[in-house]
């Protein structure tokens, strides 16, 4: 093998075990956790969906209105 493989594959190396160190130092969250998020991104998500369709509602019956 040539020098420079050598070093990238060196270089790899290292970094692959800086990622394994940053991974175990993650706090991951607890089920109860997760799922009280997941709860508000949804339910945040069905609200954005349910004002867009009434704002498309309320737009479409003006331009309706408007082009008559």
């Amino acid at each position: 093998m040539s020098e420079d493989v050598r070093k990238w594959i060196d270089q790899f190396r290292m970094f692959i075990q800086e990622v394994n160190q940053e991974v175990r130092r993650v706090t991951w969250p607890t089920s109860r956790e997760l799922l009280g998020a997941t709860l508000v991104v949804v339910f945040t998500t069905g609200v954005l969906a349910g004002l867009l369709a009434l704002y498309d509602l309320v737009i479409s019956r003006l331009l309706r209105v408007i082009l008559r």
